[in-house]
């Protein structure tokens, strides 16, 4: 025996042969405190969803009883809570079928027969369920499960088969069950590929206590990263028409790229609820924005991702290759994982929305990322590696160069990735066109986020190691300390008391920063979704992704066919006359003339007053029964409520269309003149100069006549021609944006008065936040110098959660209880302002003129 092996022999094994769980009391009652911590900062600043929170409450009492267990009993207990979260969420039904369906693919997995035949039956069990997935074959179950079942499935089955390969220990029904019904994934889709070795490896192999810790900094490290996404999402984020200046530019660049703390926010929540039953997982992301390579940035932005690439994909191919020659292998191995990896987003949004996903970016985006990761590697295959972050420079040139090739990655990632995220490649062509120069407030946070990228390795490199050494009790609670100060702080800065003092620009920053509602951005373009099917939400970096994925594939079909007939004209299309449409107990019905309405005849009876109310979708009533829209409440209440001594009968037609904007708004006011108002109401929801202008946009770059004169001339002003990319024709009308409006409002106002009609402008919030408010005192100052009698109405659903307002989390039109209390609020307003709205005049005369 040498004395190596002799020593080797006497020395005894690092591990003990049982799993280390216990924890103290304090320890644990100092966990349990931290977690309360964390549940009210969750509902102070509401993170993620009602149904997360809840779930959160589920994790909280589960890891009382779970760190009280003995060890054995746990992964068994673990199971049982992830089972009851999904049925939390999912309610009983659905999450019976998930688990049924998931039960049934795991079982394949197991199954005595060969691995490829196996394997065979999994690609046919798949195919059958993607086939109900894309609605070829119905199914029993709701929509509602499909994005939970591809997210717990689509890769975790391909991870698991590949490990039962090479796989030596006993398999446990418990590990099995538990690792594809983790407790945190039924409330995120988009959840972290977790490496099935790891999973199982890694359970209380180390000190519970330091687990447990490292769980709870990692839930205040996420929570920490979703409230800076939520800074720069709603105050810092623009669109690219609005890009006009270099500042503008950077801004854009910066904060596009920092949009993906939501993603590291998340993984961070996900990961750390899981260390809390003793899995101690690798972590998901390390300081990505200081990346000082293209190979250094793929290895610290997704790791779990590039881990499970790495495992599947590139080790197997490189192997094979490596008879090519091993720099000729790493090229095409490298190649082909980034291949791989375009493909699987595009697989994971077809499970997640059930839709097909072909973008050009994506290509584009992959490759170059690709190629650049390969010169890279090849650089650092003949030169070696420079491990940047964890090793101490030796001199202050190696830290200028590394703060240098830092910056230089960031930029060039920023740059990327605004490609990657823009709707086409016009659009994003058309940020680096006609930039002027300017620096805005915003855009120097922009360039101080730069310059930190800079600094940051400058100063701190040689401590920022990449491997995290064990704690030892006094720095474990210190960390406990440090992290329970920071949730008290996040705590404190929550409540109203406490950040109402701080001025008012705090104030409006921390009351958006409470509430997960869409940036204006993401606003606008669910507003166009709605109505154009664009379906442009395929980035993960934005919440209306989100809201896409919920909101069930036939409402939109609904919305965007069989209720719309289109003309061809500068108006595009109306409603379907004599069109009937029911789903779930709603029913609309659109009269003869294409109005959600009564069958009205042209000419009204002698006697009544009629008004005509053009808008929206809120206005035709979307999501609330014939007679339960504010336009009907509102007519009826007028009838019944007439005096006795003033028989006169009221009309309200209703000529809302789905997707109306301002300038449409003047084809409906022509078509509503054949019916003899005796008033013309004009309902503005909000954006209204913005949506005007984008509008006219459209209508000059797709070649469509503009029969308006000062519409048409607003556009050649602008320079918009037919062909040009929608960013840079709104980038050019957007100096004509209140010129439009100001006009469309005059048209209305002044043809209505020398017809004798009244013209009545009701401004109607949207049932969301964070959208309607930005040009709400403009578009009212326009409309009251036009001439119209002006209503306000943006406080009518003050003191009233959204959420008991509106059709569904998915849709923000107003449901039955806000066409009351609109209806209600109109008729208060109607009554106080009567002398100016109804005035006697005769239909005969007006339907002369």
């Amino acid at each position: 025996m040498t004395t190596s092996t002799a020593a080797a022999a006497a020395t005894p094994r690092a591990e003990p042969a049982v799993p280390r769980g216990g924890i103290g009391t304090a320890a644990l009652v100092a966990i349990l405190v931290q977690l309360g911590l964390v549940g009210l900062v969750l509902r102070q600043f509401q993170i993620e969803s009602a149904a997360f929170r809840r779930l959160f409450l589920l994790v909280f009492c589960g890891f009382a009883l779970h760190a009280l267990l003995p060890v054995r009993y746990r992964l068994p207990f673990f199971l049982l809570l992830s089972l009851a979260g999904v049925g939390l969420v999912l309610g009983p039904e659905n999450a019976a079928w998930l688990v049924i369906i998931g039960i049934a693919l795991i079982g394949i997995c197991h199954l005595p027969i060969a691995y490829l035949l196996r394997v065979s039956l999994l690609v046919v069990a798949g195919g059958v369920l993607a086939a109900q997935r894309a609605n070829w074959i119905a199914s029993p179950w709701s929509e509602a499960i499909w994005p939970i079942l591809g997210s717990m499935f689509m890769f975790r089955l391909i991870v698991y088969m590949y490990d039962l390969r090479h796989e030596t220990e006993p398999v446990s029904p418990w590990r099995s069950l538990s690792y594809f019904f983790m407790l945190p994934n039924v409330c995120f889709p988009l959840f972290p590929v977790v490496d099935y070795k790891a999973f199982r490896r890694n359970y209380f192999d180390q000190d519970a206590f330091e687990t447990y810790q490292t769980g709870v900094d990692w839930i205040a490290r996420g929570i920490l990263h979703l409230l800076f996404y939520r800074l720069v999402y709603y105050h810092f984020t623009l669109a690219p028409s609005e890009v006009h200046n270099v500042g503008d530019l950077l801004q854009y660049l910066v904060s596009n790229f920092l949009l993906y703390l939501r993603v590291s926010g998340l993984f961070h929540l996900v990961v750390g609820m899981l260390y809390l039953f003793g899995f101690r997982l690798p972590e998901t992301h390390h300081l990505y924005l200081l990346a000082s390579s293209f190979t250094d940035f793929w290895r610290r932005i997704n790791i779990y991702w590039k881990d499970f690439m790495l495992k599947i994909f590139y080790y197997p191919a490189y192997f094979q290759l490596k008879r090519l020659g091993a720099t000729t292998a790493l090229i095409l191995a490298t190649l082909f994982v980034f291949t791989m990896t375009w493909f699987l987003h595009a697989y994971q949004w077809f499970w997640l929305r059930g839709t097909g996903l072909l973008v050009s970016q994506d290509v584009l985006f992959w490759t170059i990322l690709g190629v650049l990761v390969v010169v890279n590697a090849l650089h650092e295959s003949r030169h070696g590696r420079d491990r940047t972050l964890g090793k101490r420079s030796s001199s202050w040139r190696s830290r200028l160069e590394l703060s240098a090739r830092t910056l230089g990655t960031f930029v060039v990632i920023c740059i990327l990735w605004s490609f990657w995220t823009a709707q086409s490649v016009s659009e994003w062509l058309s940020l680096w066109t006609g930039l002027g120069v300017g620096f805005s407030m915003k855009a120097v946070v922009a360039a101080i986020v730069l310059l930190g990228v800079m600094v940051i390795p400058l100063i701190a490199g040689p401590t920022m190691a990449t491997v995290k050494k064990p704690a030892d009790r006094r720095k474990l609670w210190r960390s406990l300390v440090a992290t329970a100060l920071l949730l008290l702080v996040m705590a404190g800065m929550g409540m109203d008391p406490v950040y109402s003092k701080l001025g008012a620009t705090i104030e409006t920053t921390m009351q958006s920063l409470r509430s997960g509602h869409l940036s204006r951005l993401d606003n606008a373009n669910l507003e166009r979704g709605y109505y154009e099917n664009l379906l442009h939400v395929d980035r993960f970096n934005s919440q209306l992704w989100e809201v896409y994925m919920k909101r069930p594939t036939k409402l939109l079909d609904v919305e965007t066919g069989p209720l719309k007939q289109y003309t061809g004209g500068f108006e595009q299309y109306e409603l379907k006359p004599s069109f009937v449409y029911s789903n779930h107990g709603t029913s609309i019905t659109i009269n003869r003339w294409g109005m959600r309405d009564k069958d009205y005849e042209r000419v009204p009876p002698p006697g009544a007053y009629r008004m005509a109310m053009l808008g929206p979708s809120s206005v035709m009533g979307w999501g609330v029964s014939d007679g339960e829209t504010f336009e009907a409440l509102l007519e009826d209440r007028l009838n019944r409520e007439a005096s006795s001594g003033n028989r006169r009968s009221y009309e309200i037609l209703n000529f809302g269309v789905p997707g109306y904007e301002p300038p449409q708004e003047l084809f409906n006011f022509e078509k509503a003149l054949g019916f003899a108002p005796n008033a013309v109401i004009y309902v503005a929801t909000g954006r209204e100069s913005y949506r005007a202008a984008r509008y006219v946009a459209d209508a000059a770059r797709e070649g469509r006549p503009i029969p308006y004169d000062f519409l048409r001339q607003a556009a050649e002003k602008a320079g918009v021609v037919r062909g040009m990319d929608e960013a840079a024709a709104e980038k050019r009308l957007a100096p004509y944006q209140k010129e439009i409006l100001s006009g469309i409002y005059a048209r209305i106002a002044s043809e209505s008065r020398q017809r004798g009609i009244v013209p009545v402008y009701v401004f109607l919030p949207q049932v969301r936040e964070g959208l309607w408010q930005e040009e709400t005192p403009e578009a009212l100052q326009a409309a009251e110098g036009a001439g119209f009698v002006v209503i306000d109405l943006s406080a009518v659903y003050q003191g009233r959660p959204l959420a008991s307002v509106r059709v569904s989390e998915y849709d923000d039109h107003p449901n039955r209880l806000g066409h009351q209390l609109v209806a209600e609020r109109l008729y208060q307003s109607f009554k106080a302002k009567a002398d100016a709205i109804f005035r006697d005049a005769s239909n005969a005369d007006r339907a002369a003129k």
